[in-house]
Protein backbone atom coordinates (compact mmCIF):
# COMPACT_ATOMS: atom_id res chain seq x y z
CA UNK A 1 0.00 0.00 0.00
CA UNK A 2 1.02 3.70 -1.03
CA UNK A 3 1.37 4.81 3.21
CA UNK A 4 3.74 4.77 5.62
CA UNK A 5 3.67 2.96 8.90
CA UNK A 6 3.76 5.92 10.92
CA UNK A 7 0.56 7.19 9.39
CA UNK A 8 -1.20 3.89 9.66
CA UNK A 9 -1.06 4.37 13.96
CA UNK A 10 -1.64 7.90 13.21
CA UNK A 11 -5.15 6.42 12.17
CA UNK A 12 -5.78 4.09 15.14
CA UNK A 13 -5.60 7.12 17.73
CA UNK A 14 -8.08 9.47 15.49
CA UNK A 15 -10.03 10.04 12.71
CA UNK A 16 -10.03 13.22 10.74
CA UNK A 17 -12.97 15.52 10.69
CA UNK A 18 -13.97 14.74 6.99
CA UNK A 19 -13.20 10.97 7.01
CA UNK A 20 -15.66 8.45 8.84
CA UNK A 21 -14.02 5.84 10.93
CA UNK A 22 -13.55 2.78 9.32
CA UNK A 23 -16.96 1.05 11.19
CA UNK A 24 -19.00 -2.15 9.93
CA UNK A 25 -22.61 -1.58 10.23
CA UNK A 26 -24.54 -4.42 10.75
CA UNK A 27 -27.52 -2.96 8.26
CA UNK A 28 -31.25 -3.70 7.45
CA UNK A 29 -32.91 -3.10 4.05
CA UNK A 30 -36.72 -1.58 5.91
CA UNK A 31 -39.43 -1.62 2.40
CA UNK A 32 -43.19 -1.06 3.21
CA UNK A 33 -45.97 -1.05 1.10
CA UNK A 34 -50.05 0.08 2.19
CA UNK A 35 -52.82 -0.38 0.07
CA UNK A 36 -53.17 3.24 -0.89
CA UNK A 37 -49.58 3.44 -2.05
CA UNK A 38 -50.37 0.79 -4.34
CA UNK A 39 -51.57 3.04 -6.52
CA UNK A 40 -48.13 4.20 -6.97
CA UNK A 41 -45.64 2.39 -8.98
CA UNK A 42 -42.29 4.20 -8.04
CA UNK A 43 -43.02 2.77 -4.34
CA UNK A 44 -43.47 -0.78 -5.04
CA UNK A 45 -41.59 -3.03 -2.98
CA UNK A 46 -39.07 -4.13 -5.81
CA UNK A 47 -38.62 -0.18 -6.53
CA UNK A 48 -37.56 0.53 -2.78
CA UNK A 49 -35.19 -2.58 -2.25
CA UNK A 50 -33.33 -1.74 -5.97
CA UNK A 51 -32.91 2.06 -4.49
CA UNK A 52 -31.25 1.22 -1.15
CA UNK A 53 -29.31 -1.92 -2.92
CA UNK A 54 -27.87 0.60 -5.01
CA UNK A 55 -27.00 2.93 -2.07
CA UNK A 56 -25.07 0.14 -0.12
CA UNK A 57 -23.72 -0.77 -3.02
CA UNK A 58 -21.16 2.50 -3.07
CA UNK A 59 -20.78 2.12 0.88
CA UNK A 60 -18.73 -1.01 2.14
CA UNK A 61 -18.99 -0.20 5.94
CA UNK A 62 -23.12 -0.63 5.31
CA UNK A 63 -23.24 -4.39 5.30
CA UNK A 64 -26.66 -5.66 4.38
CA UNK A 65 -27.33 -8.49 6.94
CA UNK A 66 -31.48 -8.96 6.57
CA UNK A 67 -34.39 -7.24 4.21
CA UNK A 68 -37.73 -6.75 6.28
CA UNK A 69 -40.95 -6.21 4.36
CA UNK A 70 -43.95 -4.94 5.44
CA UNK A 71 -46.31 -5.41 2.23
CA UNK A 72 -49.91 -3.97 2.62
CA UNK A 73 -49.21 -2.42 6.20
CA UNK A 74 -50.31 0.98 6.83
CA UNK A 75 -47.57 3.59 7.97
CA UNK A 76 -49.81 5.07 10.56
CA UNK A 77 -48.50 2.71 13.45
CA UNK A 78 -45.51 0.50 14.06
CA UNK A 79 -48.23 -2.90 14.37
CA UNK A 80 -46.31 -4.74 11.18
CA UNK A 81 -44.90 -7.93 11.45
CA UNK A 82 -41.72 -7.78 10.19
CA UNK A 83 -41.10 -4.38 11.55
CA UNK A 84 -41.30 -6.01 14.57
CA UNK A 85 -39.15 -8.67 14.14
CA UNK A 86 -36.68 -5.77 12.93
CA UNK A 87 -36.91 -4.92 16.20
CA UNK A 88 -36.39 -8.27 17.86
CA UNK A 89 -33.10 -8.39 16.16
CA UNK A 90 -32.14 -4.68 17.05
CA UNK A 91 -32.80 -5.86 20.49
CA UNK A 92 -30.50 -8.99 20.14
CA UNK A 93 -27.80 -6.97 18.85
CA UNK A 94 -27.97 -8.54 15.12
CA UNK A 95 -28.74 -4.98 13.49
CA UNK A 96 -27.37 -1.95 14.18
CA UNK A 97 -28.13 0.32 10.93
CA UNK A 98 -31.65 0.71 9.43
CA UNK A 99 -31.89 2.25 5.71
CA UNK A 100 -35.24 3.27 4.41
CA UNK A 101 -35.97 4.53 1.12
CA UNK A 102 -37.46 7.82 2.35
CA UNK A 103 -39.12 8.97 6.16
CA UNK A 104 -42.71 7.98 4.78
CA UNK A 105 -41.73 4.34 5.09
CA UNK A 106 -40.79 4.33 8.15
CA UNK A 107 -44.36 5.52 9.23
CA UNK A 108 -46.69 8.47 8.70
CA UNK A 109 -47.74 9.18 12.71
CA UNK A 110 -45.24 12.21 13.33
CA UNK A 111 -45.31 11.73 17.06
CA UNK A 112 -44.40 8.18 16.70
CA UNK A 113 -41.82 8.05 14.17
CA UNK A 114 -41.02 11.58 16.17
CA UNK A 115 -40.08 9.02 19.63
CA UNK A 116 -38.74 6.47 17.28
CA UNK A 117 -36.26 8.58 15.97
CA UNK A 118 -35.15 10.69 19.04
CA UNK A 119 -35.33 7.94 21.63
CA UNK A 120 -35.61 4.13 20.30
CA UNK A 121 -32.36 4.76 17.51
CA UNK A 122 -29.91 6.52 20.51
CA UNK A 123 -31.22 3.86 22.92
CA UNK A 124 -30.18 1.16 21.08
CA UNK A 125 -27.24 2.81 19.29
CA UNK A 126 -29.13 2.51 16.17
CA UNK A 127 -28.07 4.13 13.18
CA UNK A 128 -30.62 5.26 11.21
CA UNK A 129 -30.77 6.57 7.44
CA UNK A 130 -33.64 7.99 5.06
CA UNK A 131 -32.15 8.35 1.58
CA UNK A 132 -34.45 10.47 -0.09
CA UNK A 133 -34.79 12.80 3.06
CA UNK A 134 -31.18 12.96 2.96
CA UNK A 135 -31.41 12.25 7.02
CA UNK A 136 -28.34 10.14 8.79
CA UNK A 137 -28.83 10.07 13.08
CA UNK A 138 -24.70 9.64 12.98
CA UNK A 139 -24.71 13.66 11.15
CA UNK A 140 -27.92 14.89 11.86
CA UNK A 141 -27.90 18.36 13.41
CA UNK A 142 -30.22 20.89 14.78
CA UNK A 143 -31.32 21.69 11.64
CA UNK A 144 -31.57 18.09 10.27
CA UNK A 145 -33.56 16.84 12.71
CA UNK A 146 -36.39 19.90 12.19
CA UNK A 147 -36.05 18.76 8.40
CA UNK A 148 -37.09 15.44 9.43
CA UNK A 149 -39.46 16.74 12.13
CA UNK A 150 -41.08 18.83 9.37
CA UNK A 151 -41.23 15.88 6.92
CA UNK A 152 -42.63 13.59 9.52
CA UNK A 153 -45.59 15.99 10.18
CA UNK A 154 -46.01 16.41 6.21
CA UNK A 155 -46.09 12.13 6.53
CA UNK A 156 -48.73 12.24 9.23
CA UNK A 157 -50.37 14.94 7.38
CA UNK A 158 -50.63 12.48 4.02
CA UNK A 159 -51.94 9.58 5.87
CA UNK A 160 -54.59 11.84 7.55
CA UNK A 161 -55.72 13.48 4.57
CA UNK A 162 -56.00 9.60 2.90
CA UNK A 163 -57.92 8.73 5.67
CA UNK A 164 -60.59 12.05 4.81
CA UNK A 165 -61.00 10.83 1.54
CA UNK A 166 -61.45 7.28 1.83
CA UNK A 167 -63.72 7.57 5.07
CA UNK A 168 -65.94 10.42 3.03
CA UNK A 169 -66.02 8.02 -0.16
CA UNK A 170 -67.25 5.13 1.87
CA UNK A 171 -69.95 7.01 3.43
CA UNK A 172 -71.24 8.58 0.27
CA UNK A 173 -71.42 4.38 -1.10
CA UNK A 174 -73.54 3.73 1.83
CA UNK A 175 -75.82 6.60 2.10
CA UNK A 176 -76.03 5.16 -1.80
CA UNK A 177 -77.18 1.72 -0.38
CA UNK A 178 -74.32 0.44 -1.54
CA UNK A 179 -72.41 -2.51 -0.01
CA UNK A 180 -69.30 -2.03 0.86
CA UNK A 181 -68.22 -5.44 2.28
CA UNK A 182 -65.31 -7.04 2.10
CA UNK A 183 -67.06 -10.62 2.17
CA UNK A 184 -71.29 -10.60 0.88
CA UNK A 185 -73.44 -11.48 3.74
CA UNK A 186 -74.31 -15.31 4.00
CA UNK A 187 -77.34 -15.77 1.52
CA UNK A 188 -76.50 -13.42 -0.94
CA UNK A 189 -73.55 -13.04 -3.20
CA UNK A 190 -71.64 -10.00 -4.98
CA UNK A 191 -73.18 -9.37 -8.40
CA UNK A 192 -70.51 -10.25 -10.91
CA UNK A 193 -71.68 -6.75 -12.85
CA UNK A 194 -71.40 -4.73 -9.60
CA UNK A 195 -69.85 -5.99 -6.72
CA UNK A 196 -71.25 -3.18 -4.69
CA UNK A 197 -75.05 -4.79 -5.41
CA UNK A 198 -75.94 -8.04 -3.18
CA UNK A 199 -77.69 -10.91 -5.00
CA UNK A 200 -79.52 -13.56 -4.08
CA UNK A 201 -76.99 -16.84 -3.76
CA UNK A 202 -79.90 -20.17 -4.97
CA UNK A 203 -77.21 -22.26 -2.58
CA UNK A 204 -77.36 -20.63 0.89
CA UNK A 205 -80.64 -18.26 1.12
CA UNK A 206 -82.68 -21.32 1.46
CA UNK A 207 -80.55 -21.86 4.67
CA UNK A 208 -81.74 -18.68 6.17
CA UNK A 209 -85.12 -18.97 5.13
CA UNK A 210 -85.01 -22.42 7.08
CA UNK A 211 -83.57 -20.43 9.73
CA UNK A 212 -85.73 -17.88 10.33
CA UNK A 213 -88.59 -20.72 10.10
CA UNK A 214 -87.42 -23.08 12.62
CA UNK A 215 -86.41 -20.17 14.78
CA UNK A 216 -90.50 -18.42 14.09
CA UNK A 217 -91.43 -22.95 15.10
CA UNK A 218 -90.30 -21.52 18.67
CA UNK A 219 -86.96 -23.97 18.23
CA UNK A 220 -83.69 -22.50 20.50
CA UNK A 221 -80.84 -21.33 19.02
CA UNK A 222 -78.85 -24.05 20.09
CA UNK A 223 -81.68 -26.42 18.59
CA UNK A 224 -81.44 -24.62 15.08
CA UNK A 225 -77.56 -25.18 15.67
CA UNK A 226 -77.42 -28.49 15.89
CA UNK A 227 -80.00 -29.20 13.47
CA UNK A 228 -77.62 -27.67 10.78
CA UNK A 229 -75.07 -29.44 11.53
CA UNK A 230 -76.48 -32.61 11.62
CA UNK A 231 -77.77 -31.72 7.95
CA UNK A 232 -74.06 -31.27 6.89
CA UNK A 233 -74.83 -27.75 5.92
CA UNK A 234 -71.94 -25.70 5.79
CA UNK A 235 -71.29 -22.76 8.05
CA UNK A 236 -70.86 -19.60 6.71
CA UNK A 237 -67.07 -19.86 7.36
CA UNK A 238 -66.80 -23.58 6.59
CA UNK A 239 -68.75 -21.96 3.00
CA UNK A 240 -66.22 -19.82 2.52
CA UNK A 241 -63.19 -21.41 2.89
CA UNK A 242 -65.27 -24.53 0.68
CA UNK A 243 -64.85 -21.35 -2.17
CA UNK A 244 -60.95 -21.23 -2.07
CA UNK A 245 -62.03 -17.79 0.50
CA UNK A 246 -59.40 -17.49 3.33
CA UNK A 247 -60.21 -15.37 6.09
CA UNK A 248 -58.34 -14.30 9.67
CA UNK A 249 -61.31 -17.22 10.90
CA UNK A 250 -61.84 -20.19 8.50
CA UNK A 251 -57.57 -21.22 8.60
CA UNK A 252 -57.94 -24.02 10.56
CA UNK A 253 -57.49 -27.77 10.08
CA UNK A 254 -60.78 -28.85 11.31
CA UNK A 255 -64.33 -28.06 9.98
CA UNK A 256 -65.61 -24.87 11.16
CA UNK A 257 -69.55 -25.81 12.58
CA UNK A 258 -72.56 -23.74 13.15
CA UNK A 259 -72.53 -22.13 16.79
CA UNK A 260 -74.62 -20.27 18.61
CA UNK A 261 -72.87 -17.11 17.42
CA UNK A 262 -73.82 -17.47 14.09
CA UNK A 263 -77.12 -18.34 14.23
CA UNK A 264 -78.03 -15.46 16.31
CA UNK A 265 -76.60 -12.70 13.81
CA UNK A 266 -78.02 -14.39 11.25
CA UNK A 267 -81.77 -13.88 13.06
CA UNK A 268 -81.33 -10.41 14.09
CA UNK A 269 -79.51 -8.90 10.89
CA UNK A 270 -82.03 -6.56 8.26
CA UNK A 271 -79.94 -7.36 5.48
CA UNK A 272 -82.83 -10.07 5.12
CA UNK A 273 -85.58 -7.67 4.53
CA UNK A 274 -83.47 -6.36 1.53
CA UNK A 275 -81.90 -3.53 4.55
CA UNK A 276 -78.39 -2.42 4.57
CA UNK A 277 -77.36 -1.49 7.77
CA UNK A 278 -73.67 -0.09 7.57
CA UNK A 279 -71.10 1.29 9.45
CA UNK A 280 -71.86 -0.64 12.87
CA UNK A 281 -68.20 -0.51 13.63
CA UNK A 282 -65.29 1.41 12.36
CA UNK A 283 -61.86 3.79 13.17
CA UNK A 284 -61.17 7.40 11.47
CA UNK A 285 -57.45 8.41 11.72
CA UNK A 286 -57.63 11.65 10.66
CA UNK A 287 -60.45 12.35 13.68
CA UNK A 288 -57.85 10.33 16.10
CA UNK A 289 -61.04 8.06 16.63
CA UNK A 290 -60.02 4.17 17.56
CA UNK A 291 -61.66 1.25 16.15
CA UNK A 292 -64.69 0.16 17.93
CA UNK A 293 -68.04 0.02 17.33
CA UNK A 294 -70.72 2.47 16.91
CA UNK A 295 -74.18 3.22 18.93
CA UNK A 296 -77.00 1.88 16.78
CA UNK A 297 -78.73 5.29 15.86
CA UNK A 298 -75.35 5.89 14.03
CA UNK A 299 -75.49 3.68 11.74
CA UNK A 300 -76.33 4.40 8.42
CA UNK A 301 -79.36 2.37 7.38
CA UNK A 302 -81.02 2.25 3.38
CA UNK A 303 -83.90 0.35 2.75
CA UNK A 304 -84.95 -1.27 -0.32
CA UNK A 305 -81.32 -1.79 -1.76
CA UNK A 306 -81.60 -5.56 -2.89
CA UNK A 307 -83.75 -8.04 -3.02
CA UNK A 308 -85.27 -9.92 0.69
CA UNK A 309 -85.14 -13.22 1.63
CA UNK A 310 -88.04 -13.38 4.35
CA UNK A 311 -91.18 -11.10 4.74
CA UNK A 312 -91.50 -8.16 7.64
CA UNK A 313 -93.73 -10.41 9.69
CA UNK A 314 -91.56 -13.15 10.18
CA UNK A 315 -88.79 -10.94 10.68
CA UNK A 316 -91.06 -9.53 13.05
CA UNK A 317 -92.20 -12.99 14.80
CA UNK A 318 -88.75 -14.05 15.16
CA UNK A 319 -87.17 -10.82 16.70
CA UNK A 320 -90.53 -11.10 19.73
CA UNK A 321 -89.51 -14.19 20.56
CA UNK A 322 -85.44 -13.17 20.24
CA UNK A 323 -86.95 -10.44 22.97
CA UNK A 324 -88.53 -13.19 24.89
CA UNK A 325 -85.56 -15.51 25.88
CA UNK A 326 -83.37 -12.37 26.50
CA UNK A 327 -86.15 -11.34 29.15
CA UNK A 328 -86.06 -14.79 30.63
CA UNK A 329 -82.39 -14.65 30.74
CA UNK A 330 -82.38 -11.51 32.30
CA UNK A 331 -85.36 -12.08 34.58
CA UNK A 332 -83.07 -15.60 35.54
CA UNK A 333 -79.62 -13.56 35.88
CA UNK A 334 -78.43 -13.18 39.65
CA UNK A 335 -80.68 -15.78 40.58
CA UNK A 336 -77.71 -17.42 42.12
CA UNK A 337 -75.52 -14.75 43.38
CA UNK A 338 -75.95 -16.10 46.68
CA UNK A 339 -73.27 -18.31 45.77
CA UNK A 340 -69.53 -18.06 45.04
CA UNK A 341 -68.11 -17.02 41.81
CA UNK A 342 -64.55 -17.67 40.11
CA UNK A 343 -62.31 -15.69 37.81
CA UNK A 344 -60.99 -17.25 34.81
CA UNK A 345 -56.99 -16.21 35.64
CA UNK A 346 -55.86 -17.97 32.60
CA UNK A 347 -57.97 -16.17 30.31
CA UNK A 348 -56.89 -16.86 26.12
CA UNK A 349 -53.62 -18.22 27.38
CA UNK A 350 -55.11 -21.98 28.41
CA UNK A 351 -56.10 -24.06 25.53
CA UNK A 352 -57.68 -27.29 23.89
CA UNK A 353 -54.69 -29.67 22.47
CA UNK A 354 -56.85 -30.73 20.16
CA UNK A 355 -59.27 -28.14 18.65
CA UNK A 356 -57.40 -24.88 19.36
CA UNK A 357 -60.30 -23.09 21.37
CA UNK A 358 -59.82 -21.26 24.26
CA UNK A 359 -61.17 -23.41 27.71
CA UNK A 360 -63.67 -21.88 29.49
CA UNK A 361 -64.60 -22.40 32.75
CA UNK A 362 -68.30 -23.04 34.05
CA UNK A 363 -70.12 -22.50 37.01
CA UNK A 364 -72.67 -25.55 38.25
CA UNK A 365 -74.95 -25.83 41.25
CA UNK A 366 -75.73 -28.84 43.67
CA UNK A 367 -78.88 -30.59 43.18
CA UNK A 368 -80.20 -28.16 46.29
CA UNK A 369 -78.44 -25.37 45.35
CA UNK A 370 -76.74 -24.84 47.81
CA UNK A 371 -72.89 -25.39 46.24
CA UNK A 372 -71.32 -24.30 43.13
CA UNK A 373 -68.88 -25.89 41.06
CA UNK A 374 -66.04 -24.65 38.86
CA UNK A 375 -64.50 -26.72 35.72
CA UNK A 376 -62.79 -25.89 32.99
CA UNK A 377 -64.01 -27.39 29.95
CA UNK A 378 -63.71 -27.72 26.16
CA UNK A 379 -66.39 -25.38 24.62
CA UNK A 380 -66.01 -27.28 21.17
CA UNK A 381 -67.52 -30.38 22.86
CA UNK A 382 -69.72 -28.82 25.25
CA UNK A 383 -71.87 -27.48 22.08
CA UNK A 384 -70.82 -29.81 19.40
CA UNK A 385 -69.74 -33.47 20.85
CA UNK A 386 -67.35 -35.49 19.27
CA UNK A 387 -68.25 -34.48 15.93
CA UNK A 388 -65.74 -31.49 17.17
CA UNK A 389 -63.64 -32.65 19.74
CA UNK A 390 -62.81 -34.63 22.14
CA UNK A 391 -64.03 -34.62 26.01
CA UNK A 392 -61.43 -32.43 28.02
CA UNK A 393 -62.42 -31.33 31.96
CA UNK A 394 -60.49 -30.21 34.70
CA UNK A 395 -61.41 -29.48 38.14
CA UNK A 396 -60.38 -25.57 38.66
CA UNK A 397 -58.92 -26.72 42.31
CA UNK A 398 -57.24 -29.60 40.13
CA UNK A 399 -56.06 -27.20 37.58
CA UNK A 400 -55.10 -24.75 40.28
CA UNK A 401 -53.00 -26.88 42.44
CA UNK A 402 -51.50 -29.01 39.24
CA UNK A 403 -50.45 -25.33 37.96
CA UNK A 404 -48.56 -24.36 40.98
CA UNK A 405 -46.56 -27.50 41.36
CA UNK A 406 -45.26 -26.95 37.93
CA UNK A 407 -44.43 -23.38 38.59
CA UNK A 408 -42.58 -24.31 42.17
CA UNK A 409 -40.99 -27.39 39.91
CA UNK A 410 -39.37 -25.07 37.60
CA UNK A 411 -38.38 -23.15 39.94
CA UNK A 412 -36.72 -25.64 42.10
CA UNK A 413 -34.90 -26.69 39.08
CA UNK A 414 -33.69 -22.89 38.12
CA UNK A 415 -32.53 -23.05 41.59
CA UNK A 416 -30.49 -26.24 41.77
CA UNK A 417 -29.06 -24.83 38.11
CA UNK A 418 -27.96 -21.34 39.60
CA UNK A 419 -26.20 -23.24 42.65
CA UNK A 420 -24.04 -25.17 39.46
CA UNK A 421 -23.30 -21.61 37.62
CA UNK A 422 -22.06 -20.31 40.46
CA UNK A 423 -19.88 -22.94 41.58
CA UNK A 424 -18.57 -23.61 37.90
CA UNK A 425 -17.93 -20.15 37.57
CA UNK A 426 -15.55 -20.25 40.41
CA UNK A 427 -13.49 -22.64 39.23
CA UNK A 428 -13.28 -20.91 36.15
CA UNK A 429 -12.00 -17.56 38.02
CA UNK A 430 -9.27 -19.75 39.34
CA UNK A 431 -8.16 -20.97 36.28
CA UNK A 432 -8.01 -17.17 34.78
CA UNK A 433 -5.89 -16.64 37.50
CA UNK A 434 -3.35 -19.35 37.45
CA UNK A 435 -3.21 -18.95 33.58
CA UNK A 436 -2.59 -15.11 33.75
CA UNK A 437 -5.00 -14.27 30.69
CA UNK A 438 -4.90 -10.16 31.54
CA UNK A 439 -1.40 -10.11 29.53
CA UNK A 440 -3.63 -12.11 26.77
CA UNK A 441 -6.56 -9.91 26.36
CA UNK A 442 -3.83 -7.13 26.18
CA UNK A 443 -2.34 -8.53 23.42
CA UNK A 444 -5.21 -9.26 21.71
CA UNK A 445 -6.33 -5.83 21.78
CA UNK A 446 -3.30 -4.45 20.61
CA UNK A 447 -3.34 -7.35 17.30
CA UNK A 448 -6.88 -5.87 16.82
CA UNK A 449 -6.20 -2.14 17.24
CA UNK A 450 -3.32 -3.16 14.46
CA UNK A 451 -5.46 -4.79 11.76
CA UNK A 452 -8.46 -1.87 12.53
CA UNK A 453 -5.96 0.45 11.02
CA UNK A 454 -4.61 -1.64 8.30
CA UNK A 455 -8.50 -1.41 7.48
CA UNK A 456 -8.93 2.05 7.76
CA UNK A 457 -5.76 2.97 6.24
CA UNK A 458 -7.28 0.49 3.30
CA UNK A 459 -10.80 2.39 2.84
CA UNK A 460 -9.06 5.80 3.11
CA UNK A 461 -6.77 4.30 -0.58
CA UNK A 462 -10.09 3.20 -1.61
CA UNK A 463 -11.72 6.92 -1.61
CA UNK A 464 -8.46 8.49 -2.99
CA UNK A 465 -8.38 6.55 -6.01
CA UNK A 466 -5.41 4.59 -4.53
CA UNK A 467 -6.60 0.99 -4.23
CA UNK A 468 -8.81 -0.26 -6.80
CA UNK A 469 -12.60 -1.83 -5.95
CA UNK A 470 -11.83 -5.33 -6.70
CA UNK A 471 -8.03 -5.17 -4.56
CA UNK A 472 -10.14 -3.38 -1.68
CA UNK A 473 -12.98 -6.15 -1.49
CA UNK A 474 -10.79 -9.14 -1.60
CA UNK A 475 -8.38 -7.86 1.27
CA UNK A 476 -11.04 -6.66 2.73
CA UNK A 477 -13.04 -9.58 3.32
CA UNK A 478 -9.42 -11.42 4.58
CA UNK A 479 -8.64 -8.55 7.25
CA UNK A 480 -12.47 -8.88 8.31
CA UNK A 481 -12.33 -12.15 9.33
CA UNK A 482 -9.46 -11.71 11.18
CA UNK A 483 -10.62 -9.07 13.15
CA UNK A 484 -13.72 -11.51 13.68
CA UNK A 485 -11.95 -13.70 14.69
CA UNK A 486 -9.21 -12.05 17.16
CA UNK A 487 -12.37 -10.05 18.59
CA UNK A 488 -14.22 -13.60 19.48
CA UNK A 489 -11.00 -14.50 21.34
CA UNK A 490 -10.96 -11.71 23.49
CA UNK A 491 -14.65 -11.35 24.26
CA UNK A 492 -14.92 -15.22 25.50
CA UNK A 493 -11.81 -13.70 27.46
CA UNK A 494 -13.61 -10.73 28.78
CA UNK A 495 -17.04 -12.41 28.96
CA UNK A 496 -15.49 -15.43 31.71
CA UNK A 497 -13.95 -12.28 33.50
CA UNK A 498 -17.37 -10.51 33.48
CA UNK A 499 -19.67 -13.26 34.14
CA UNK A 500 -17.76 -13.94 37.73
CA UNK A 501 -18.93 -10.34 38.75
CA UNK A 502 -22.49 -10.08 37.18
CA UNK A 503 -25.16 -12.21 36.72
CA UNK A 504 -26.12 -13.50 33.40
CA UNK A 505 -29.31 -11.72 31.86
CA UNK A 506 -31.41 -14.73 32.13
CA UNK A 507 -30.32 -15.50 35.22
CA UNK A 508 -31.04 -12.19 36.57
CA UNK A 509 -34.80 -12.90 34.98
CA UNK A 510 -35.85 -15.98 36.65
CA UNK A 511 -34.00 -14.89 39.97
CA UNK A 512 -36.15 -12.13 39.83
CA UNK A 513 -39.42 -14.09 39.34
CA UNK A 514 -38.12 -17.10 41.97
CA UNK A 515 -37.82 -14.62 44.82
CA UNK A 516 -41.15 -13.05 44.21
CA UNK A 517 -43.27 -15.43 43.56
CA UNK A 518 -41.60 -19.05 45.28
CA UNK A 519 -43.08 -19.02 49.06
CA UNK A 520 -46.98 -18.38 46.88
CA UNK A 521 -49.37 -20.54 48.34
CA UNK A 522 -51.97 -20.44 45.52
CA UNK A 523 -51.68 -19.15 41.60
CA UNK A 524 -52.84 -15.52 40.85
CA UNK A 525 -53.93 -13.88 37.80
CA UNK A 526 -50.51 -11.72 38.08
CA UNK A 527 -48.11 -14.85 38.59
CA UNK A 528 -49.82 -16.50 35.34
CA UNK A 529 -48.98 -13.21 33.21
CA UNK A 530 -45.48 -12.96 34.90
CA UNK A 531 -44.46 -16.92 34.03
CA UNK A 532 -46.79 -18.56 31.54
CA UNK A 533 -46.64 -18.15 27.64
CA UNK A 534 -49.31 -20.73 27.00
CA UNK A 535 -50.88 -24.00 28.33
CA UNK A 536 -52.85 -26.66 26.67
CA UNK A 537 -55.28 -29.02 27.92
CA UNK A 538 -55.25 -32.45 26.61
CA UNK A 539 -58.18 -35.46 26.83
CA UNK A 540 -56.56 -37.35 29.87
CA UNK A 541 -56.27 -33.62 31.82
CA UNK A 542 -52.75 -33.57 31.70
CA UNK A 543 -51.72 -29.98 30.77
CA UNK A 544 -48.51 -28.88 28.72
CA UNK A 545 -47.41 -25.52 30.22
CA UNK A 546 -45.01 -23.23 28.27
CA UNK A 547 -42.96 -20.94 30.22
CA UNK A 548 -41.89 -17.53 29.53
CA UNK A 549 -37.99 -16.22 29.08
CA UNK A 550 -37.70 -20.58 28.28
CA UNK A 551 -34.72 -18.65 25.95
CA UNK A 552 -33.05 -16.99 28.61
CA UNK A 553 -33.56 -20.46 30.76
CA UNK A 554 -31.82 -22.01 28.21
CA UNK A 555 -28.86 -19.80 28.16
CA UNK A 556 -28.16 -20.28 31.31
CA UNK A 557 -28.31 -24.46 30.78
CA UNK A 558 -26.13 -23.90 28.14
CA UNK A 559 -23.62 -21.62 29.87
CA UNK A 560 -23.60 -24.49 32.74
CA UNK A 561 -22.81 -26.70 29.96
CA UNK A 562 -20.13 -24.92 28.79
CA UNK A 563 -18.33 -24.53 31.57
CA UNK A 564 -18.26 -27.95 32.59
CA UNK A 565 -16.00 -28.41 29.49
CA UNK A 566 -13.97 -25.62 30.05
CA UNK A 567 -12.89 -26.57 33.73
CA UNK A 568 -13.03 -30.73 32.87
Amino acid sequence: MARTAKRRQQAVAQSTKNEPVAVIYKTAIYARLSREDNLNGSESIENQLEYIKSYLASRPYLECVDIYIDNGFTGTDFDRPNWQRLMEDVKDKKINCIVVKDLSRLGRNYIETGEFLEKICPFFGIRFIAINDNFDTDTAEANGQLSVSLSNIINDYYAKDISRKVTSALKTKMENGEYIGSWEKYGYLKSPENKNQLIVNPETAPVVQMIYKWRSEGMSYMGINKKLNDMGIPSPGQYKADRGIVTNNNQKAHKILWNKHMVTEILKDTVYLGHLAQRKAGQCLYAGIPYGRFDEQDWIVVENTHEALISQELFDKVQEINRAAVEKTKANHGKYDYLPKAENIYGKKFTCADCGCVIKLVRSFSTKKDKAYFTFKCPSYAEHGARACTPKKMRKADLDAAVLETIKAQFDLFIDMQATLHQLLAMKKAQIKQSGSAGEIKSLKAKIAHKKAIFSEMYRDLREGLLSQEDYAQTREVVLKEIQCLEEQLSELENTKAQNDDQLLGEKKWAMLVNKYYNAQEVSAEMVDALIESMKLNEDSTLQITFNYMDDFKAVVDKIEKLRKEVA
